[in-house]
């Protein structure tokens, strides 16, 4: 099943000791793994003393890790999908304490989990998290890097400090994947928006990128019609005749901002006009 579900199993002792020195754990610091396989992983992390818990959704693959460390006081397992699992420390570990995040992510899983973690990032202190290559570049890609730049590198950036640590063979894994794989380091960022604004920031960015090869403005300008002048003029002034592509997460931040504050403003009249 875990073939399935898109899971390709790391072998290599070499890539195993070098994402355990990127996550540079303390002895009895929490780690979430997701996706933990036959646990080549799983026993390096205990071995360094972490308390780990695992989320796996294969039955067969919990069947394993239950029988190798069922017994271990430093290990939990939890079957299930991560993207329902409640991930609050207090449900996870019985703790307060943010608690890292180091897997070796199914591909299939990548992208839903990525944008999961970003709206509770708060409960994380770091994530080193390896993932096929293609959308490692993508994430920590600016607009410099071109057609690798799209809406997970603004929505990345915007909740991450990033580095790119290193690329990973197929014949790292059993059985060996077509495509190549590598391991990104995370550090969370404070939140600038408040939960609900982030989304809409969010759902914002997915939306600019639908039509990338397009300029931006006047697709903001059927979106927004009613927009005050001071905002539209702000608007247009920053996107000019740019595609979504072309500006930079700390940019799209700004478009967002002053949408926000033009259909506030917006609402604040058509709620006031039909007051009397």
């Amino acid at each position: 099943m875990g073939r399935r579900l898109g899971q390709h199993f790391l072998h290599d002792n070499g890539v195993l000791h070098s994402i355990m020195a990127a996550a540079a754990l303390a002895p009895g610091e929490c780690v979430l793994e997701t996706g933990p396989g036959r646990g080549a992983l799983t026993g390096r992390l205990l071995e360094a003393g972490a308390r780990v818990t695992a989320v796996e959704l294969d039955p067969a693959l919990c069947r394993g890790l239950l029988e190798r460390w069922g017994e271990h006081p430093a290990f939990r397992l939890v079957e299930g999908d991560i993207l329902a699992v409640e991930l609050a420390p207090a449900a996870l570990f019985a703790s307060p304490e943010p608690y890292a995040v180091v897997a070796n992510l199914p591909y299939y899983l990548s992208t839903p989990f990525f944008f999961r973690i970003i709206a509770q990032r708060e409960h994380c202190s770091r994530m080193v998290l390896m993932v096929q290559k293609e959308i490692a570049e993508r994430l920590v890609a600016m607009p410099e890097q071109g057609k690798e730049y799209g809406s997970l590198s603004v929505a990345a950036h915007h909740a991450f400090r990033m580095r790119y640590l290193f690329s990973v063979p197929p014949e790292a894994f059993r059985p060996r994947p077509k495509v190549q794989s590598a391991v990104v380091g995370f550090e969370p960022k404070a939140p600038v928006l408040e939960p609900e604004a982030e989304q809409r920031f969010l759902a914002y960015v997915k939306q600019a990128f639908t039509t990338r090869r397009k300029m931006m403005w006047s697709p903001l300008r059927r979106r927004y019609p009613r927009l005050p002048p001071e905002q539209g003029a702000a608007i247009q002034e920053l996107v000019a005749n740019k595609r979504a592509e072309a500006l930079t997460p700390e940019e799209h931040l700004q478009v967002f901002r002053l949408l926000e504050a033009g259909a506030d403003r917006e609402l604040f009249h058509e709620h006031a006009g039909t007051r009397s």
